[in-house]
C-alpha cells in the first residue's frame, strides 16, 4: 500500500476520497484518529490500494474471484462495500494481500 496525503476541500466526503484511493471511510477514520468530521484545509493521510478492477462473470462469486486473484473475499468486500456481486459489475481487487 501507497500513503499519500490529501487536503480536504469544501467538496470533499470521506466516501469519495475512500472511492477514489480504494479504501474504507472506517480505514482513513482509523490512521487519522478521527472521531469527528473533517474541515476545509484538514490533511489526511490515506492509504491507497494497489489492484485491479475485475468484471464478474457468469458464476463468479466473491470467494471464486478471491481464489482467482489470491485476495480475501472479505477484502474485497470491503473495498467495494459488496456483500455480493452480480454479472457485469465492475469491482476492484487488492494486489499484494496474499491469502
Amino acid at each position: 500500500m501507497k500513503k499519500v496525503i490529501v487536503r480536504i476541500n469544501d467538496e470533499t466526503s470521506l466516501e469519495e476520497l475512500a472511492d477514489k484511493h480504494h479504501t474504507t471511510v472506517a480505514a482513513i477514520k482509523k490512521l487519522n484518529n478521527l472521531h469527528c468530521d473533517v474541515f476545509v484545509g484538514m490533511r489526511l493521510v490515506i492509504e491507497e490500494n494497489q489492484g485491479t478492477y475485475y468484471t464478474v462473470q457468469p458464476f463468479d462469486t466473491l470467494e471464486s474471484i478471491a481464489r482467482k486473484f489470491g485476495a480475501s473475499a472479505q477484502r474485497i468486500m470491503e473495498l467495494n462495500g459488496v456483500e455480493r456481486v452480480f454479472i457485469g459489475q465492475r469491482v476492484f481487487i487488492p494486489q499484494g494481500e496474499r491469502v
